[in-house]
């Protein structure tokens, strides 16, 4: 098995692992916490616990980096993947979810602008319609009532998907030489820190929330995020960022799928033709390119 392939598979288990954030988020909410306490303790909860996991299995030696390295490490954890969280959060409050989730998810196609600009990176002629054909998908998927009751909520949302695809632009890019567990850890004990700051009121709150819930949060915190971001910054070093982004979007795929197995929801004719669709579009892209190759330099 060649490493584009590996790639391929680890961004697809990557969004399926994402895909649990639903389950694990209506299980949090039925507790009245709040959707930045539970990212907060989430980041925090997986960045300390990776921590100790590397300094266990792999040694403490492990964990050091140039302080270059750790400054862009935390620069993608309070810049990426903190500043996104919290657009979408507030995209949620102003607008219907389903919207919310459809403007977070053109990310594939400003990665797609921004690695072309900036990195002069192609997508082959042949691959080029994938991205509106996933974009169709993920329309169909979260097809659903579309309402603004804020305006400011609209740049909110295209904020989420512009800050998520700068985070993985860059680490496409610059993190190619790092551990994928080690920049993990370092990315989300800086979001972490940053979002308890941001949606905790004080310590003893967290605390609260964290007996309440702390069930929830270990798994989001070793589904969610352990395996999740280590899955899908493996697979980045492998493929271009314009695959990469695209076969992320297997996250609500799965998401909706858990909440028809597990919460009983109904799949609707639009979902399937819409799941149908993004799944067309990762065969289309798992399919090798002649002379396709990846070369990142740091």
């Amino acid at each position: 098995m060649n490493l584009r392939t590996i790639g391929i598979i680890q961004v697809i288990l990557a969004g399926v692992c994402f895909g649990f954030l639903g389950i694990f988020g209506k299980s949090a909410y039925a507790h009245d916490v709040s959707p930045l306490e539970l990212l907060g303790l989430r980041f925090l909860t997986s960045g300390l616990l990776l921590t100790v996991i590397i300094a266990l299995v792999y040694g403490p030696s492990t964990l050091k980096l140039s302080y270059k390295n750790i400054l862009l490490c935390s620069f993608l954890g309070i810049f990426g993947y903190a500043l996104f969280s919290s657009f979408y959060f507030y995209a949620i409050k102003g607008l219907s979810i389903s919207l919310a989730v459809l403007l977070l998810y053109t990310f594939p196609v400003w990665v797609a602008i921004g690695a072309r600009i900036f990195f002069g990176e192609k997508i082959p002629e042949g691959r080029k319609f994938t991205i509106p054909l996933a974009m169709l998908g993920i329309t169909l998927l979260v097809w659903g009532e579309f309402s603004i009751r804020s305006y400011y909520a609209l740049a909110y949302g295209l904020g989420s998907a512009i800050f998520y695809a700068i985070y993985i632009l860059i680490s496409s890019r610059w993190l190619v030489q790092i551990k994928p567990l080690v920049s993990v850890a370092y990315i989300q004990l800086s979001a972490g820190v940053i979002l308890c700051l941001l949606g905790l009121e004080n310590y003893s709150r967290g605390m609260l929330v964290y007996k309440q819930i702390w069930p929830i949060i270990l798994g989001m915190a070793i589904i969610c995020s352990i395996s999740a971001m280590t899955l899908f910054q493996s697979g980045l070093q492998k493929l271009k960022s314009w695959e990469a982004s695209i076969l992320s979007t297997s996250e609500p795929l799965v998401g909706i799928s858990l909440a028809v197995l597990l919460l009983g929801e109904k799949l609707t004719l639009l979902q399937i033709v819409g799941g149908v669709l993004v799944i067309t579009a990762f065969v289309l892209i798992s399919i090798p390119i002649p002379d396709q190759t990846v070369q990142k330099t740091p």
